[in-house]
């Protein structure tokens, strides 16, 4: 029994984390979601510790995932140019092999960045749907999900490997 919770370790503190971060944001969600002010336009009071807990979770799981990704295309473009070749010359120009860097990703970051962007994605829903009547909690994290994706976007066009073709010509 102690063997396996030795080799399961880092496994049971990402499932816990993230499955802290579900209920957290899911609590918000629901509580911002079936909120009907008696004024229009005025936001539920939540739970000072709920907003700090989500504040804290947020801030966190958007930090280690672009850190992960960020960690790992450095990994692949060092491996890249020490291949040497064409690899090589792409690497150098901020060029990767994008399925060099998602089969060096784990699966608790794939399962992380998942988690982020569906939690996120349904905070951005509420929040363009609530407007107003949604929390400053729901704004920030909707504005930092969105930074988070231009960010990973930017990450992702310009990994991105032209098409090249050899060359028939000679």
């Amino acid at each position: 029994m102690g063997d396996f919770f030795r080799n399961q370790l880092f496994n049971i503190i990402a499932v816990v984390f993230l499955a802290l971060f579900v209920i957290v944001w899911g609590s918000v969600l629901f509580q911002v979601w079936v909120f009907i002010p008696k004024i229009p336009g005025t936001a539920p009071d939540l739970n000072g510790a709920v907003v700090c807990a989500a504040g804290a979770l947020s801030t966190s799981l958007s930090s280690l995932t672009a850190s992960a990704m960020g960690f790992t295309i450095a990994e692949v473009r060092r491996e890249e140019q020490a291949a040497g070749g064409e690899a090589a010359v792409q690497a150098r120009a901020g060029i990767v092999d994008t399925s060099g860097i998602t089969s060096k990703l784990s699966g608790r970051i794939i399962a992380a960045l998942m988690v982020y962007l569906v939690i996120g994605l349904l905070v951005l829903g509420v929040w363009l749907v609530k407007g107003t009547a949604s929390t400053d909690l729901i704004g920030a994290f909707s504005l930092s999900l969105l930074g988070w994706i231009i960010g990973a976007a930017g990450v992702v066009f310009q990994t991105e490997k032209p098409n090249t073709q050899p060359s028939t010509a000679g």
